[in-house]
């Protein structure tokens, strides 16, 4: 089982969002290169451009989804029949402002990867696969998360006890990867979704927020709770304590 993390905003006192979010996309492995050649062809068929990286910065704006109906139309297509249809698992973590400035020397993973990768490992342990977890990037990104991972898995109980989980995770470009790419503008419609608190709106303010929470009810759909051999429940959603990561 192949598994993409990206983040969007970052858990920072200097980032602007207040609400970062980083998720998980579960493929099995036996499954990626179709979802691969499904995402090509999309880009192909609506955005003229295969080489085209879908990053949700640039295209999960009001701007772009009011002026541009060419990338309008590839968003309801990529999450109304692409995402909606695609055998993956995603799962989500949420935080929420104020933030420490966090000391990249610090061995400890960061809460909202450890989270992560608790549910991995049941979803793991139900497929009976092992799972290779991915990053966007390289091992210096996210705090040296690389170095942070390998120390949670060999050096704490609970990293120990994770045997589903590859040994060190790999770090892929974002251009030529499709599973960070689907990653990205996941991560992205889950912090706007939170946000601007489009679970309490009703109706939402504006055609895109509408169009955000339509897409945010495609993607819950692809999550799983779960539950650990001790019974605590891990839900594939999980919003983290304010000022935690």
């Amino acid at each position: 089982m192949l598994v993409f993390i990206d983040e969007s905003g970052n858990p920072h006192p200097n980032d602007r969002n207040h609400r970062p979010v980083v998720v998980a996309v579960c493929i099995d492995a036996e499954d990626s290169r179709a979802v691969s050649s499904r995402l090509h062809a999309l880009k192909r068929d609506i955005l003229k451009q295969e080489r085209k990286e879908l990053k949700g910065t640039e295209l999960l704006t009001k701007g772009t989804f009011r002026r541009i109906s060419g990338y309008r139309i590839f968003l309801e297509e990529f999450f109304g029949t692409f995402l909606n249809n695609l055998p993956i698992t995603i799962f989500g973590v949420i935080m929420q402002a104020p933030f420490a400035e966090r000391s990249n020397e610090d061995d400890f993973l960061p809460n909202r990867f450890r989270y992560l990768v608790q549910r991995i490992q049941l979803l793991a342990e139900e497929k009976d696969k092992m799972a290779t977890i991915m990053f966007d990037g390289s091992a210096s990104l996210y705090g040296w998360v690389g170095w942070q991972f390998n120390s949670y898995l060999y050096r704490s109980d609970e990293g120990r006890a994770y045997t589903r989980i590859t040994d060190a995770p790999s770090f892929v470009d974002s251009k030529t990867s499709a599973g960070i790419q689907i990653a990205d503008m996941v991560a992205s419609v889950i912090r706007q979704y939170q946000e601007n608190k489009l679970y309490r709106i009703d109706p939402p303010p504006s055609e895109y927020q509408y169009a955000i929470r339509r897409w945010h009810g495609i993607i819950a759909g692809k999550t799983r709770d779960l539950v650990s051999p001790d019974g605590a429940e891990r839900r594939g959603f999980y919003r983290m304590r304010q000022g935690e990561v």
